[in-house]
């Protein structure tokens, strides 16, 4: 049976809503704890409102048995679930920078407010998550991610079931990503890290009665914060075109 309102069929429109609204939750941009949370359902409700028209032809017809029909809703949120959690994970290779550089600094135990996640977290991965999720709206990456979303049914069509096997791949090669691009941000700092202690190795032996590590460790601080500004803007740079990858995979 058909269950329709004002000529509009509800379980074509709540099996889209799943779907965009577990990637609505979890995109980069969208999907932040400092948005809104009616800002984040008014946005599904709108795109699943103008998609359903659009997708009408392609969404099957509601299963007669209960369990089926839950089968299917599930296999939406699993897809949503999938491609929003991929790009989520890509976000996290801030996270990862930010502890490396921390630890390169000697700041790795200062905790600031964290506007992103209504909380307190490490200095460095807060700064460059307030600054990755600017960039994402500065840019306008958050348009290609809701085009993502458009994207994705011609990938799957609404009730399709999803490979368990692409989704094992697909979270591998994103978790992979995530931490060569974490890398790829703090290399600077690694490069000069190893340098850096290289030398004190060198002094200490040279000095062994004063405690070096204790005695240079300003300079240590000055000299990540000299690194982290020659280089963020490349690091930046490239973990913006892997969000710009993997929202064009999505299409």
């Amino acid at each position: 049976m058909e269950l329709t309102l004002y000529g509009v069929s509800l379980w074509g429109g709540a099996l889209l809503f799943v779907r965009i609204g577990t990637l609505v939750m979890l995109l980069p941009g969208l999907g932040e704890a400092a948005v809104p949370p009616r800002a984040r359902l008014g946005l599904a409700i709108l795109m699943t409102g103008l998609l359903a028209p659009g997708l009408a032809n392609s969404v099957p017809p509601p299963p007669a048995d209960p369990f089926a029909m839950s089968g299917v809703v599930i296999s939406e949120a699993f897809i949503g679930l999938m491609f929003g959690a991929g790009a989520r994970l890509l976000m996290t290779s801030l996270a990862t920078a930010g502890q490396i550089m921390g630890l390169e600094t000697g700041l790795s135990f200062a905790q600031t407010a964290d506007p992103t996640q209504s909380g307190s977290g490490q200095l460095f991965g807060v700064f460059l998550g307030v600054f990755g999720t600017a960039l994402v709206f500065a840019t306008e990456l958050h348009h290609a991610f809701i085009r993502g979303i458009v994207g994705t049914y011609h990938i799957l069509a609404p009730g399709a079931a999803a490979s368990p096997g692409d989704a094992a791949q697909l979270s591998v090669e994103v978790v992979s990503t995530s931490f060569r691009v974490g890398l790829q941000i703090a290399a600077p700092l690694l490069v000069g890290g190893l340098i850096f202690r290289v030398g004190l190795g060198v002094l200490a032996r040279l000095i062994p009665t004063i405690q070096v590590f204790f005695v240079v460790l300003p300079l240590q601080i000055l000299g990540g914060f000299f690194l982290i500004a020659l280089g963020l803007s490349a690091g930046m740079i490239v973990w913006l075109d892997s969000l710009s990858h993997y929202a064009s995979s999505m299409r």
